[in-house]
C-alpha cells in the first residue's frame, strides 16, 4: 500500500525487500530499475482471484486502478486484492470519459464516489486517479488538485485491451518499451478478454530477465524519492 514518498523508513523497507529477496526471485544480480505494473478497469469479479494468484506467485505488488461501479457489483473481489497487499486507486466511477471539456461537477461526482467506495475498504482515499481512457483535461486537473490526487498515466502500454492484438504482442509491447520508472498498463480480464493472464508470469519474468524490480505505483514514487504533486500528471516516474 501507498506511503507518502517522504517516508524515509518505507524507502529503506523497500530497499530491504529487494536486499533479502532479489537471488531468490531468480536476478543475476540486484536490481537498480524500478518498474510500475498497473491494472485497470477492474475488480473483474472471479478473474480477478486468478490474476492475484499469479502475482502471489510472483510475490509482486501492483497498482489496481478501480472502477467505482465494479466495486459495487464485485466487493469481496476489491476486498480479495487489497487483502493481497496491492494498492487501489481511482479510475473513476464509470466508463465515461472525463477529459477535454467535461464539467467540473460531473468529474467532482464521478471521482468522490469512487473514491468512497475504494475507502470502505482501505480505510483512507486513494492516493492516485488515471482517468478512463487516459484522457485528461485542465477541469481534471483541477478536481483532482482539490481531491489530493496525482494522475497517473501510462509510459508503457500492453495494449491488451485491444482485441487485435495476440497475448504474444501484449507481452512483446511491454518487453520492449521497459524502461526505469515506467508506469506499465493493464487491463483485468473484463477488458482484456483472454490476452492478459496467460503472459503475465512471462511478462515478469521477462522484466525481471531485463533487471527491473516490479513494484506498486506508490512504491515507485518512494525508491524514486520523488513527492508526486496532486492535479499533476505523471506518464513514469524518473
Amino acid at each position: 500500500m501507498f506511503i507518502p514518498n517522504g517516508d524515509g523508513t518505507y524507502a529503506e523497507s523497500i530497499q530491504k525487500e529487494i536486499d533479502d529477496n532479489w537471488e531468490s526471485l531468480g536476478y543475476a544480480e540486484k536490481p537498480a530499475k524500478y518498474m510500475a505494473l498497473t491494472f485497470d478497469d477492474g475488480p473483474a469479479g472471479a478473474k480477478t482471484q486468478e490474476l492475484l494468484d499469479i502475482l502471489s506467485e510472483k510475490r509482486v505488488r501492483a497498482t489496481f486502478f478501480l472502477i467505482g461501479q465494479n466495486i459495487r457489483s464485485n466487493k469481496a473481489a476489491a476486498q480479495a486484492i487489497f487483502d493481497a497487499g496491492h494498492e487501489l486507486a481511482n479510475h473513476s466511477d464509470g466508463y465515461a470519459g472525463l477529459g477535454g471539456d467535461t464539467a467540473i461537477e460531473t468529474i467532482r461526482d464521478s471521482l468522490v464516489a469512487a473514491s468512497a467506495e475504494i475507502k470502505t475498504i482501505t480505510g483512507k482515499d486513494p492516493a492516485f486517479f488515471r482517468a478512463p481512457n487516459v484522457s485528461y483535461g485542465d477541469n481534471l486537473a483541477a478536481v483532482c488538485a482539490e481531491l489530493s490526487m496525482p494522475l497517473i498515466g501510462v509510459s508503457v502500454w500492453s495494449h491488451d485491451w485491444q482485441s487485435s492484438n495476440t497475448a504474444e504482442q501484449c507481452k512483446n509491447n511491454v518487453l520492449r518499451d521497459a524502461r526505469d520508472g515506467g508506469i506499465i498498463n493493464c487491463h483485468e480480464a473484463n477488458t482484456s478478454g483472454n490476452r492478459t493472464l496467460p503472459i503475465l508470469a512471462d511478462i515478469i519474468d521477462g522484466l525481471r530477465e531485463d533487471g527491473f524490480w516490479i513494484m506498486s505505483v506508490g512504491e515507485l514514487a518512494v525508491i524514486k524519492g520523488k513527492t508526486l504533486i496532486a492535479g499533476e500528471r505523471y506518464d513514469n516516474i524518473d
